[in-house]
C-alpha cells in the first residue's frame, strides 16, 4: 500500500476549496446513501489501499489527523454561514433602500400630480363661476324685460 504521505498531492493550493470531485462526491454519497457510508468507505479505501491507519508514528496521529481536517472544514463552514449571513443582510438593507427610494419617488411623483391637480382645480371653478354669473345675469336681465 501506498503511504499517505507518498499519495498524489492536489495540484490546488487549498483542498478544502477545491470543487473538482464534487460531482463524484455527490454522486458516491447518492449511491451509498448518505454522508456516513461515504465517509466509512473513505476510512475503509485508506485502510484497504494505504498505511493510514498503521504507518503512522504514533497510534493516535491518524485520529489527530483526522480531527485536524473535521475542525478546520468545520471552522471554513462556519465563517462561510457568516459571510454568507453578512450578504443576506447586506442584500435586505439594500433591497430596503431601494424600496425606500422607489417609494420616495413615488411620493414624490404623487404630489407633483397632487399639486398640478390643485392648479387645474382651482382654475377651473373660476372659469365656470365666471360663466356661470354670466349665464345667471343672462337669465335674470331676460327676467327683468
Amino acid at each position: 500500500p501506498q503511504s499517505p504521505t507518498n499519495l498524489p498531492r492536489s495540484p490546488t493550493p487549498c483542498p478544502m476549496d477545491d470543487e473538482r470531485f464534487d460531482g463524484m462526491y455527490m454522486n458516491m454519497a447518492g449511491q451509498l446513501g448518505g454522508i456516513d457510508p461515504l465517509l466509512d468507505g473513505f476510512f475503509g479505501f485508506l485502510r484497504r489501499k494505504t498505511d493510514f491507519f498503521t504507518g503512522a508514528a504514533s497510534a493516535d496521529a491518524a485520529e489527530a489527523t483526522v480531527l485536524k481536517a473535521l475542525s478546520k472544514n468545520k471552522e471554513r463552514a462556519e465563517e462561510d454561514a457568516r459571510e454568507k449571513a453578512a450578504k443576506e443582510r447586506k442584500r435586505k438593507a439594500e433591497e430596503e433602500a431601494r424600496r425606500a427610494r422607489v417609494a420616495a419617488e413615488r411620493a414624490k411623483q404623487q404630489k407633483q400630480e397632487d399639486e398640478s391637480r390643485i392648479v387645474d382645480v382651482t382654475d377651473e371653478p373660476a372659469a365656470s363661476a365666471s360663466g356661470e354669473g354670466g349665464a345667471a345675469g343672462d337669465a335674470a336681465a331676460g327676467d327683468a324685460a
